[in-house]
């Protein structure tokens, strides 16, 4: 009993020491680093991750939610040894909820100063890519980007389309809000177009700057299309005409025998078989 009462003193007296620490700290070195930082990709998961240079300290995170306890990383990122990072699970994020984190360290020559920061985590949200984009052409010679949108954050999403001809350098830019097309209207039929998407949680569900990677880029390429198709149509009656007229010869040669296909002594035959045909009756 009496071990178990000082393992628990022990422990809060620990907690005491390190709240009292990161109050005391979290005032000055908030405001003057922002060392470290917290990424929720796509709602998945969160890395909390930070700088390190050569000859620095190994550092400690200790993470928690406004009225609850703090417990350090379960799950560190390294780099040669040394923890660069904290790595989250979906379960352990909160949204709508302040996040704060305590990172500390000490070194030979001595203890650096601890940093406190506080996040709000639905604004930290970076999106993935979209995926399955694809092109289709109406019969107004506009072209219509389209891509897949996942189920969740369906409504939380803004888009940014960026696209380029092959005979231009910079990129047109368009915000897409609450829609996963996009239309092209005055398209050059001389040109092809290199088309990207990405996207970010829009002010409904949070505020943030944090713009998703662009996909996957996707091409229209109409023209080399078309010439694609004139070559395979041009090679596909090259190699047809000879073929049809194999099979012309040999279904001739075949009834011949049976005297249905013109012949230099059909005549003759003909006049013979009716002869006998005659004589017969």
């Amino acid at each position: 009993m009496a071990g178990k009462h000082f393992l628990r003193t022990s422990t809060l007296l620990k907690q005491i020491y390190l709240c009292w620490l990161m109050v005391f700290n979290s005032g000055e070195s908030h405001t003057k680093s922002n060392d470290v930082n917290c990424i929720v990709y796509n709602e998945e998961f969160m890395e909390c991750t930070w700088n390190h240079s050569e000859g620095k300290p190994n550092y400690t995170l200790y993470h928690w939610y406004s009225k609850t306890p703090a417990k350090e990383c379960g799950n560190y990122i390294q780099q040669n040894g040394y923890n660069i990072g904290c790595n989250f699970s979906k379960s352990e994020i909160i949204q709508f909820r302040e996040f704060f984190v305590y990172r500390n360290g000490s070194s030979a020559t001595g203890n650096v100063l601890p940093l406190t920061r506080t996040f709000q985590l639905q604004n930290q949200v970076k999106l993935n890519p979209p995926e399955d984009l694809s092109l289709n052409m109406t019969t107004r010679n506009e072209l219509i980007l389209s891509w897949d949108v996942p189920k969740n954050l369906l409504k939380c999403r803004i888009y940014e389309v960026r696209h380029r001809s092959n005979k231009d350098k910079e990129w047109q830019v368009y915000s897409i809000n609450a829609q996963a097309r996009y239309t092209l209207s005055s398209m050059d039929p001389e040109k092809s177009y290199t088309f990207q998407v990405r996207s970010k949680i829009n002010q409904y569900c949070g505020t943030t700057d944090l713009w998703g990677e662009w996909s996957l880029p996707v091409e229209s390429a109409r023209h080399g299309t078309e010439k694609s198709q004139r070559i395979f149509y041009i090679l596909t009656s090259l190699s047809t005409v000879p073929l049809v007229g194999f099979v012309i010869i040999v279904t001739c040669q075949q009834k011949r025998k049976r005297t249905h296909c013109p012949s230099d002594d059909q005549h003759s035959s003909s006049k013979g078989f009716y002869i006998m045909k005659t004589s017969h009756n």
